[in-house]
């Protein structure tokens, strides 16, 4: 039976756990930690490559913003197939450069032979051999991914994602999930997963509590983690829900304190949202009880306004 923590036990466990977590850094100064046991130090700070492809960007500034984030030490940027034309900016943004990151993309299909098939077509766009990593894109939805039994199988996704791995075209298979976290361990007990991608912030941990609900067993498992909507999806606009200053830096202090998270994933338009981020990475000290109290009440009372924003929480 998986371990549910009190909230005492969680404050501990943050503010004993990370202190060690966070304790290698990059050349240029940027925290590194240990993704798990894939045997890679990655930087705390990741780069989604979604935000790229929301509106048109051109490519010299998507070519500047990959540049100067790789230069600062961020190694880590997790892109997907359903992500417009972002695969194939970054294909030509890496050029000459893939060797210096942990390159990430996903599949949505429920079958071994979609799987291989988006897998080929990630790599032809991304201009690589291999990624280094294929995600089971948000395994919670129960619409997309209908009997986990089946997508689970030899005939299934996951099928497909070990018959990538042995041909070289991925080195590590993962999933993620921004809803249901119970679903995710049965996807856990296939051994097969060594990398987790879940929705993580100071808000949501009073929503879908991938914290208490997940990430025990992803470190029992050896399995690394990887933070996103750490900012929140945007409500209007184009401004994430915890864009304020106070926001933004109490959720990432919060998700770089949270013990079994290697790296935090953020969106990123431009070299200015990366530099602020940067920043926040550079300057991040753990939590202490008194601070994570008081943002954990902070998030308790935004989650009663936010809901479950992202679909059922079981």
């Amino acid at each position: 039976m998986h371990h549910q923590y009190t909230r005492r036990e969680f404050s501990h466990l943050v503010t004993a756990g990370v202190l060690t977590a966070g304790s290698g850094s990059a050349s240029s100064g940027l925290p590194t930690r240990p993704l798990g046991k894939i045997g890679f130090q990655v930087s705390i700070l990741g780069l989604g490559a979604q935000r790229i492809a929301d509106q048109p960007m051109e490519q010299s500034a998507v070519d500047r913003l990959i540049g100067e984030a790789l230069d600062n030490g961020l190694n880590y940027i997790d892109t997907a197939r359903g992500y417009g034309d972002s695969e194939d900016k970054l294909g030509r943004a890496l050029a000459g450069k893939r060797h210096k990151v942990f390159l990430v993309t996903k599949t949505r299909s429920a079958t071994r032979e979609g799987a291989l098939r988006d897998l080929e077509e990630s790599l032809r766009r991304l201009r690589t051999d291999y990624v280094d990593c294929v995600h089971i894109h948000n395994i919670a939805r129960d619409d997309r991914f209908p009997d986990l039994q089946a997508a689970l199988s030899e005939d299934g996704v996951l099928g497909g994602l070990l018959e990538a791995k042995r041909k070289g075209m991925t080195r590590h298979v993962g999933c993620t999930a921004h809803l249901r976290p119970g679903r995710v361990l049965p996807v856990f007990a296939t051994g097969a997963i060594e990398l987790f991608m879940c929705t993580i912030n100071f808000v949501e941990r009073h929503i879908y509590n991938f914290e208490e609900r997940v990430l025990p067993e992803a470190a029992k498992r050896g399995i690394g983690v990887a933070a996103m909507k750490v900012l929140g999806d945007p409500q209007r606009g184009s401004e994430p829900r915890l864009a304020s200053p106070e926001d933004y830096r109490d959720t990432l202090r919060y998700v770089w304190s949270v013990p079994q998270v290697a790296v935090a994933v953020i969106g990123m338009r431009n070299n200015q949202e990366l530099r602020q981020a940067l920043a926040a990475a550079r300057e991040f000290r753990p939590l202490d009880a008194e601070e994570m109290a008081r943002i954990m009440a902070r998030g308790k009372a935004k989650a009663a306004d936010w809901g479950a924003l992202r679909g059922p929480t079981d």
